[in-house]
C-alpha cells in the first residue's frame, strides 16, 4: 500500500499535464448488483490503484473514475463532465430499484465535488474524503490544478468564466438534502486542498447539516484517503447491503 500511496502522490502532483482535459469520457465498474454503494474516486486515480490501496469497498453497487475533463481548462466541460456521471449513476441505482434512502455514496478527493451533488439530490447519505467547498476556486488555487489553469489562462478563462459555469454545482451548494448518517473527513495538512476551501466546506456543513459527523485527520491528501479507510469507512461501506 505504501507503495500504491507513493505512486499516486507523484501522478497527483504532475497528473494535470497528461491526458486530455476535455475528454467527458468517464469508466464505470459495475459490482454487486445489490449492494447500496456508488464510489466516485479521485481524479486521475484509476480503478486498479484505488482497490491496489484499499481504497475501494469490497461490495458496491458501481465505481466511477472520472474523465478528465472533470478537471478542465474549458468552463462549461467540468460541468458537462459532472452531469453525465450523475445521469449515468441515478440509471444504475434506478435499474438495480434501491432505495436512495438506502444509499451510500462515497466521494474521494474531486470525486466528492460529483458525489456531494448526486447525493443531495437523490437525499442519500455522503461519505466525502478530503473534499473542498468550491470546485471554481480549487481549480485556481490548488497545486494539483495548475497546469489546467495555466491552460484555461491561456484560453482567455478567467476565474469568473468557471464560477459562472459552475453555479449550483459546488459541495457547498449541494448539502441540505443529504441524509442522516453523512460523513466528512477533513484532512489538515492536505497539500491539494489550500485551508480556505477546507475551512469553507466544514463551515458550510455545520450551518447547512449540524447533524453529519466531521472528523479531523493531522493527514496530507493522500494520508487523508488511506487513513479513512483504515479508520472505517471501507469496513462499514463493505457492510452495506439492501434490505430484503
Amino acid at each position: 500500500m505504501l507503495e500504491a500511496m507513493g505512486q499516486f502522490g507523484q501522478f497527483l502532483l504532475r497528473a494535470a499535464s497528461l491526458g486530455d482535459d476535455t475528454c467527458t469520457k468517464f469508466r464505470r465498474i459495475d459490482g454487486n448488483g445489490r449492494a447500496p454503494v456508488v464510489c466516485f474516486l479521485p481524479w486521475r486515480m484509476p480503478y486498479r490503484l484505488a482497490h491496489g490501496m484499499g481504497l475501494v469497498p469490497r461490495d458496491f453497487l458501481a465505481c466511477y473514475e472520472m474523465p478528465g475533463a472533470i478537471v478542465s481548462s474549458e468552463p462549461h466541460l467540468c460541468i458537462d463532465a459532472m452531469r453525465r456521471l450523475v445521469d449515468d449513476a441515478e440509471a444504475v441505482v434506478r435499474r438495480a430499484r434501491i432505495d436512495p434512502r438506502q444509499l451510500v455514496v462515497v466521494g474521494m478527493s474531486m470525486g466528492t465535488a460529483v458525489a456531494t451533488y448526486f447525493a443531495n439530490s437523490l437525499g442519500a447519505r455522503l461519505w466525502s474524503i478530503a473534499s473542498a467547498d468550491r470546485g471554481d476556486l480549487m481549480l485556481w488555487e490548488s497545486p494539483a490544478a495548475r497546469v489546467i489553469r495555466d491552460r484555461a489562462a491561456d484560453k482567455g478563462y478567467a476565474l469568473s468564466d468557471f464560477t459562472r459555469a459552475s453555479a449550483g454545482y459546488h459541495p457547498v451548494d449541494n448539502l441540505a438534502n443529504l441524509a442522516p448518517g453523512s460523513r466528512f473527513v477533513v484532512g489538515l495538512r492536505d497539500e491539494a486542498v489550500p485551508p480556505p476551501r477546507r475551512e469553507g466546506l466544514v463551515n458550510a456543513v455545520r450551518r447547512h447539516i449540524p447533524h453529519a459527523e466531521i472528523s479531523f485527520l493531522d493527514a496530507g491528501h493522500i494520508q487523508t484517503l488511506v487513513a479513512s479507510v483504515r479508520g472505517g469507512f471501507a469496513p462499514a461501506m463493505a457492510e452495506q447491503r439492501q434490505p430484503a
